[in-house]
């Protein structure tokens, strides 16, 4: 009977045990991360936008090395609740296309970007909000629980400011939203982005002020894409490494 060599029978299974690690390594390096940018029109494809902050993130990840395919789930009008909550804009809302729109792509990263229309006050100064603001609360909570549930990770992003266009009152009706987004992002323990200092950091140092980012007074421009498509990279790039 042929006596085995068990040293040799070691070598061989060590060698194989370590291509085998190295191939896993190697997968899992180069694993596509799905990204899914959910929000309003400052998340959606704009008219005059070259490359909103969605197409950014998918480009500056591709430099990094890091694989990735990123789905806009941005929609003009949008708020987090239903139409049956406000159905000032015809479209469907956050509460609406969540399951379809964000979880059904089993996502690694989701961005939420709300507040613009919830905070919006259609009757004017010292009127109600399309979204009171403890309902905007609770469903960025419900947004959050649920994509943690598929081990999903989160980056809330604030609203961002608005230029000198909109009434004083609107600035400080938006900015209870900005201040709770800040407050939900620490209890949750989940990543933000302060969009809202962010931009008035940016607009003190260009000649242009908050009017350059934001033309029509509410929706950034390409600089504004790319100021929130840097942050939201360099958080995805350290939490892949």
């Amino acid at each position: 009977m042929k006596k085995i060599n068990i040293g040799s029978l070691f070598n061989v299974f060590t060698v194989v045990l370590i291509v085998f690690l190295s191939t896993v390594s190697y997968a899992q390096e180069k694993k596509e991360l799905t990204i899914v940018t959910f929000g309003n029109s400052t998340t959606a494809p704009r008219k005059g936008i070259e490359k909103v902050y969605a197409v950014r993130i998918h480009e500056g990840l591709i430099e990094a090395g890091i694989p990735n395919q990123v789905i806009n789930s941005g929609i003009g009008g949008s708020h987090t609740g239903s139409i049956r909550d406000n159905d000032k804009g015809k479209v469907e809302h956050g509460m609406d296309r969540f399951e379809k729109a964000v979880l059904s792509h089993h996502p690694d990263w989701v961005t939420l970007n709300f507040g613009l229309n919830d905070a919006y006050q259609d009757k004017g100064e010292g009127t109600s909000s399309r979204i009171p603001l403890e309902k905007y609360i609770a469903n960025l909570t419900y947004f959050i629980t649920e994509i943690k549930k598929i081990d999903g990770k989160i980056i809330l992003l604030t609203p961002n400011p608005l230029s000198s266009k909109l009434e004083q009152f609107r600035h400080e009706r938006l900015k209870l939203y900005k201040d709770a987004v800040i407050k939900l992002a620490k209890s949750e323990n989940v990543e933000l982005i302060n969009s809202w200092k962010l931009f008035h950091h940016y607009a003190k140092n260009d000649p242009k002020g908050m009017e350059g980012l934001l033309p029509d007074g509410t929706h950034p421009m390409d600089t504004g894409h790319q100021l929130i498509a840097e942050k939201i990279i360099k958080i995805i790039k350290k939490k892949s490494r």
